[in-house]
């Protein structure tokens, strides 16, 4: 009987000191895991997500520069590698880069990056009312400009600085794109065609 009590007794006592702590580190060991897995899926998520929005900004940069850029009739001085200001005619249905109405007169477009923010300007000098962010996530902005020299039509060579804007007909546009999850870089090209200008060079009609 007293054999039976004993024995009793021995397994209702408890975990040890030594069993409570083992079993806190391989819990510890567990949840580490699985914050890690958290974690990294996270990160991936994170870096897919912003893979998309720099697309979806490389997109509508893309677009709205060819648009702009493709109808310039005139390069102005004050461009250089850092912005350009391009102007083209205004009419019916035809908008600046703020998507204001400009149905008469010249439609003004100056492009420069600041503060990692791609503005678009109406006026140039910039006034505050004229000028509108468009797209984050560009640092920087560098131009050359393509430039036709013996009046074919055809660029001859690139230029940050042209000796005379009149003989400009393309421009090479480099944009430097922030990637905000591992804080790369990247740099992508746009070549756009001034197609009035290229018409008013094979005119001869130099402005």
């Amino acid at each position: 009987m007293v054999e039976m009590i004993t024995k009793v007794y021995n397994f209702s006592k408890g975990f040890t000191l030594v069993e409570v702590l083992v079993t806190l580190m391989i819990s510890l060991v567990l949840i580490s895991g699985i914050i890690s897995v958290l974690m990294s899926s996270k990160q991936s998520y994170l870096r897919k997500e912003n893979t998309s929005q720099m697309q979806e900004n490389l997109r509508v940069v893309a677009d709205l520069l060819r648009k702009e850029l493709s109808m310039a009739e005139s390069v102005q001085q004050g461009s250089n590698e850092d912005g350009i200001i391009v102007t083209y005619r205004g009419g019916d249905g035809v908008f600046n880069c703020l998507g204001h109405p400009v149905p008469s007169g010249n439609v003004v477009s100056y492009f420069h990056v600041k503060k990692n923010t791609l503005y678009c300007s109406s006026l140039h000098p910039v006034a505050p009312e004229s000028k509108q962010p468009l797209v984050e996530g560009i640092t920087a902005m560098r131009i050359q400009y393509g430039v036709d020299s013996d009046e074919d039509g055809q660029v001859d060579g690139y230029t940050g600085s042209p000796g005379d804007w009149n003989t400009v007909v393309s421009a090479r546009i480099v944009l430097r794109l922030l990637d905000s999850a591992s804080r790369q870089q990247p740099e992508v090209t746009l070549t756009v065609a001034m197609r009035p200008r290229i018409f008013s060079r094979l005119k001869g009609d130099c402005q």
